[in-house]
């Protein structure tokens, strides 16, 4: 008993530790980026302009962003408290560096970091001394993303002169770094056979003597791919670079952004140019883009380090995101009680066959994840939009395993036991005690597990549903592997079995007391039930379940009778299987509305809906759920149903467009697809007159929402979409 106390013991708090960090990374706790005001000169003199510099410390590991963001993410803004009649210009932004994350790319910074802003100063200044104060909010990411806010001063004596300060020095070398306007011409031509873009550039040829290495970085995220190599070449005073089109596919007559050239050398130093080319003829004709490499035989700019190089590189990165992906859905509350119960039986199986049945597990495990991968890529080819968690789409599903999962709990609980019958089936495979019991486990887990995500797993299952069959059935069995991690360790580890506690009594009141989460499982399924079927769903439930019940008070009663007699309970239990589910697959309905009424007020979400709002110029907030998205129902508890967010919405004319994905919907799939997504929830805020859409991250706050559909000024340019 004391092994199970310290074994338990461990578990509960590593688990509670995880979970801490998660929730408090959103919280007040220590901040990763440290924050302070520093300004080039020692007095504040009157008519003067004032550089000051908002310096972050970032913390080893993590990063912040620059005005584009890249894939994800959300740059630095910066909301200026200032005396009467001073003036604050825009952030001046040093030059970025690509981060890659899995097969996505930010653009941002890490270590140290200035931003500088120019104060212009009033001719007259009553006070002896002013303040300078700022609110600076900003996104830190590493593994996980946290929204941080900070708040500085400073204050600095007027007077009619003022000396060079400490950090002047610093200042003006942030200063020379600052990209410049381009002294040439620059110009791109579009290959839409290859959704391929040619950039050019064409300046004195000296500009490109010793360059080692180019990269362009878009000011606005879309039109250019953040992630893919950009192969350049150098002949005179010409530059190519080959750039692959963005999701949008956007096409813009001018292409601006930032040109980032290295000199050749370890210490080679970066220079940065605003460019801002022109749309030239469509070349589709043109079989070079691409197939070129630069000069000096790189493949691409100065910040491809760690970015997909090739083909085995983005898929090897999507492939290890979706195994740790997979090792956290271990912990989903409708998973961990079937794997915690085979779990402790290693405890009581006989050494030699606990590789066996690991072997078993991880066949079921990849099996199931092999099954999914497969059925999606069918219905992808079929031109049907399906994700992460498709079969929770079905009525009849649904109902089958909340069944299921009902069962499973009067097994668990010890209040009956079907040792027969086709009702039985789920739980007889699941609980058998040997190989066939750990496969069946293996497969039921991992159904289970898909109305879940996970850290990790997101940006993985979103690259490989939209990727060929054979990367996207790699990163499906890489999760797979991930998922049966866990448990194929333990069985096949004899060190690890060694801190299993001894098995006794305990190990059937713990399987009862597992038996409540499965409990609180099926009622939630029954409660997708009702949004998908409505008050129909409902009753097919209810009815299901007491059938079933019945049928298992019966069968224990039956179970030293003779063979036709034992068959009765069996066949009740299929009849009231059989009932449910042909009342759940009539059901056609529109999706329920009962699930619980929002302070906002919704519409339902079009495509139609969205583009005449857009063409109005009127702000829109898209949420994109599903009845069976915990996440989902999380967010809206937390931040979309507040008073505060409600609010903000209609002081804002903003439309709330509420997209359901409980069922299929070919709409609701082809915006998920538009912004690489696999699946919900998805929220999408589409500023006034045409603003670029900024996407919010998976897990909200209400302060969050708020800073998002506030509307961007000089000093918070850009595209906040928050992220990895």
């Amino acid at each position: 008993m004391g092994r199970l106390m310290l074994a338990g013991t461990l578990a509960i708090v590593s688990v509670a530790i995880a979970w801490g960090d998660v929730m408090a990374a959103g919280s007040s706790g220590r901040h990763h980026v440290a924050v302070d005001i520093l300004a080039d000169k020692t007095a504040a003199v009157p008519g003067k302009t004032l550089t000051v510099a908002v310096r972050e410390k970032i913390e080893q590991g993590w990063h912040t962003y620059w005005v584009n963001p890249g894939d994800s993410g959300e740059p630095t803004a910066i909301e200026w408290v200032l005396p009467g009649g001073f003036t604050a210009g825009p952030i001046q932004w040093p030059l970025p560096h690509k981060i890659a994350i899995g097969p996505l790319a930010n653009y941002g910074y890490e270590g140290e970091v200035f931003l500088l802003t120019d104060i212009q100063l009033p001719n007259e200044i009553g006070e002896s001394s002013i303040t300078l104060a700022a609110k600076v909010s900003y996104l830190v990411c590493k593994d996980i993303c946290i929204p941080e806010e900070t708040n500085v001063t400073l204050t600095l004596p007027v007077a009619s002169s003022a000396t060079p300060s400490q950090e002047a020095q610093a200042i003006e070398s942030v200063r020379k770094t600052l990209p410049v306007p381009l002294s040439g011409t620059a110009s791109y031509a579009v290959n839409s056979a290859k959704g391929a873009l040619r950039l050019t550039i064409s300046a004195d040829q000296e500009l490109f003597q010793g360059i080692a290495e180019a990269h362009f970085f878009p000011i606005t995220w879309g039109p250019v791919s953040n992630s893919a190599p950009q192969p350049m070449k150098i002949e005179g005073g010409s530059l190519t670079l080959d750039l692959k089109q963005g999701d949008t596919k956007e096409t813009p007559d001018k292409l601006d952004g930032v040109l980032v050239l290295r000199k050749a050398g370890a210490e080679g130093a970066r220079m940065g140019y605003t460019i801002s080319a022109a749309r030239g003829p469509d070349s589709g004709a043109a079989g070079g883009l691409f197939d070129h490499a630069d000069a000096s035989g790189a493949a691409s700019g100065p910040e491809q380090r760690g970015t997909f190089k090739s083909y085995s590189g983005a898929l090897g990165i999507a492939v290890f995101f979706a195994f740790l992906g997979g090792v956290v859905l271990n912990f989903m509350p409708c998973v961990f009680p079937v794997l915690a119960v085979k779990t402790l039986s290693f405890a009581d199986a006989a050494n030699g066959s606990h590789r066996r049945q690991g072997y078993a597990y991880l066949s079921g495990v990849l099996a199931s994840f092999g099954l999914i991968g497969a059925i999606i890529a069918g219905f992808r080819e079929g031109s049907s939009a399906l994700g992460w968690g498709f079969q929770f789409q079905s009525p009849p599903f649904v109902l089958a395993l909340a069944l299921l999962f009902f069962v499973m709990g009067l097994s668990l609980s010890g209040t009956v036991y079907f040792g027969s019958g086709l009702m039985s089936t789920g739980d007889r495979l699941s609980r058998k005690p040997g190989n066939a019991g750990y496969f069946f486990t293996g497969v039921l887990a991992a159904i289970a597990a898909t109305p879940c995500t996970a850290p990790f797993m997101g940006a993985a299952v979103g690259y490989a549903v939209t990727r060929p069959l054979l990367e996207l059935m790699a990163v499906m069995l890489g999760l797979g592997l991930g998922f049966a991690a866990p448990v194929f360790l333990l069985s096949v580890s004899p060190a690890m079995q060694r801190f299993l506690p001894k098995p006794g009594r305990w190990m059937e009141t713990l399987k009862q007391v597992l038996a409540f989460p499965l409990y609180a499982t099926a009622a939630w399924l029954v409660w997708i039930l009702s949004i998908q079927a409505g008050s129909d769903g409902v009753m097919a439930a209810a009815l299901s379940f007491v059938g079933v019940g019945f049928a298992a008070w019966l069968a224990n009663k039956t179970a030293l009778l003779s063979l036709p007699a034992k068959l009765v309970a069996p066949a009740l239990g299929i009849i009231a299987l059989a009932i449910g589910l042909s009342m759940t697959a009539a059901e056609n309905g529109q999706v329920s509305s009962e699930a619980g009424a929002s302070l906002l007020k919704e519409e339902p979400f079009t495509q139609a809906r969205l583009d005449e709002l857009k063409a109005a110029g009127r702000p829109v907030f898209v949420n994109l759920t599903a009845a069976w998205c915990i996440t989902c129902k999380v967010n809206e508890q937390v931040a979309l149903r507040s008073n505060a967010v409600a609010n903000a919405f209609r002081s804002a004319g903003i439309t709330y467009l509420k997209g359901d994905w409980t069922k299929p919907n070919p709409e609701i799939g082809a915006l998920l697809e538009q912004f690489g997504r696999a699946g919900v929830p998805l929220y999408v805020f589409y500023p006034a007159n045409g603003g670029k859409p900024r996407v919010l991250p998976q897990l909200l706050t209400a302060g969050l929402v708020l800073d998002q559909i506030k509307p961007q000024s000089a000093t918070s340019e850009g595209n906040p979409r928050r992220g990895a």
